[in-house]
């Protein structure tokens, strides 16, 4: 497998159970690094926003309604958690985006 594709093979769940508390003394001191742009370093200030993304994405997944839910919350854990790790690169998805025009027009 070349170099680099073991890592965009991994599924959004791996990374999610990667950050679970069961980690917090084994994985998450090493795992904090990564993101280094969180206001703490507690591993609930990033698994509590993944913890809902990946409920969020098995919803989705499993063709269940969303309209219902806190959508402007779920985009701002998206952003969120990739401010921690990439702040340009969540000014530029904000700047990009066009959820909230969707979002406006949801029935």
């Amino acid at each position: 497998m070349p170099r680099g594709k073991v890592i965009a093979e991994l599924s959004f769940g791996f990374w999610r159970f990667l950050l679970a508390r069961q980690c917090k003394t084994s994985l998450w001191p090493d795992l904090a690094g990564s993101f280094s742009c969180a206001p703490s370093r507690a591993l609930t200030t990033v698994e509590d926003p993944v913890k809902r993304l990946h409920k969020f994405r098995n919803r989705i997944a499993h063709h269940e309604g969303i309209w219902h839910l806190p959508l402007d919350a779920r985009r701002d854990d998206i952003q969120t958690v990739l401010g921690f790790i990439a702040p340009a690169a969540a000014t530029w998805v904000h700047s990009a985006s066009r959820i909230d025009d969707v979002l406006a027009r949801r029935p």
